[in-house]
């Protein structure tokens, strides 16, 4: 009797439960996670005090907020973008990103042929609670915040209830980013000609002279390119349908080198491959620039290194210079080569090799 009792009881509690405690159990996974971030956020609270713990709008935690100069950012418009240095960690502390070279080399991570320093976001292309972050940030200001994992969406919606009643399965996890705003624009392509016209009036005034407005406009043909000859030619004849070697070094304007031919020059620059041969490279000239290949296998090279080489003829020395859409564009190359970079390389047409 007791126990046909206690399975009466039993079948009765799991009715009420289905019927009518159903929404209460159910729990979708932002109100899972807004829970454990109230007590996480509960706990740091007492271990740091000197924290803001100012929460916004939309449900980030701002712990610290250093303020810069100038005007602060807006709304985003559709050809916006962001400069910026940032570090990236769970809630466990670790990180899993950072621009910071002296942090790499804290946490073991350093790479000398990767790139350090700012990178240029598109505004539109970043988490929705990275733009939360970044709106109201002056240049030279500094963020630290809490972001939960429902603001990690491409996604933009008008209040906090609708990214949390969206689809959570594609979004990133809660973390803490700490953002340095460095300067923010609009037109990327018009900031990366500013910043080579400042390249070019410091490092070839000789041929530039002293005007950025001047440098920008004085464009080897293509907009965005730029050439000087360092050496001249052994003679004028136009390299076409025919073959020639080079030596070659690519740099980033702010002098890092990223790849090279010259294996003192990948020595002294932390580049050097032992499984690489280091030699002349062979180019094959076509009938137009854009025929141009390198290596016996006849690789495609990126529009600005072929228009450089268009410009050369036998055995002459020279840099070219060139804004991203004629290098690797918005998504720059690998850890070395990051988005939107201009880029510069210095050539010279040698011997054929023995």
């Amino acid at each position: 009797m007791k126990k046909m009792k206690k399975t009466i009881i039993f079948a009765i509690v799991a009715v009420c439960c289905f019927y009518g405690c159903g929404k209460t159990v159910t729990t979708s996974t932002s109100e899972a996670t807004k829970r454990y971030l109230d007590a996480w956020v509960h706990v740091q609270k007492e271990k740091h005090p000197e924290y803001l713990w100012e929460q916004t709008a939309l449900g980030s935690w701002l712990m610290e907020d250093v303020q810069g100069s100038g005007a602060p950012v807006g709304d985003f418009p559709d050809s916006f973008y962001v400069r910026v240095n940032y570090t990236y960690r769970d809630l466990d502390g670790t990180i899993s990103g950072t621009t910071s070279e002296k942090m790499s080399q804290q946490l073991g991570t350093y790479d000398e042929t990767y790139y350090y320093g700012p990178v240029v976001w598109y505004a539109k292309g970043i988490y929705a609670g990275l733009e939360d972050l970044i709106k109201g940030m002056r240049p030279g200001g500094r963020r630290k915040a809490l972001i939960p994992a429902w603001l990690m969406t491409f996604d933009r919606y008008d209040d906090v209830a609708a990214y949390m009643n969206a689809d959570q399965s594609k979004n990133g996890d809660t973390g803490i980013y700490e953002l340095e705003l460095v300067e923010y624009f609009d037109y990327v392509n018009e900031w990366e000609l500013d910043s080579i016209s400042r390249y070019l009036t410091h490092n070839f005034a000789a041929k530039y002279g002293t005007s950025m407005s001047k440098a920008k406009a004085d464009s080897a043909g293509t907009h965005g390119f730029y050439y000087i000859q360092t050496k001249a030619p052994a003679d004028t004849v136009t390299l076409k349908d025919t073959t020639v070697y080079i030596n070659y070094i690519g740099r980033l304007l702010d002098g890092r080198v990223f790849d090279t031919n010259i294996r003192d020059t990948a020595v002294f620059h932390g580049l050097y491959n032992a499984s690489r041969t280091y030699a002349p490279e062979s180019i094959t000239y076509g009938d137009v620039w854009s025929d141009t290949k390198m290596g016996a296998d006849s690789n495609s090279i990126i529009k600005g290194f072929a228009r450089t080489l268009w410009k050369m003829k036998s055995f002459e020395e020279g840099t070219g210079i060139f804004y991203s859409p004629l290098g690797y564009g918005y998504r720059g190359s690998g850890s070395s080569i990051p988005a939107y970079s201009p880029l510069r390389f210095d050539i010279q047409i040698v011997a054929k090799p023995d």
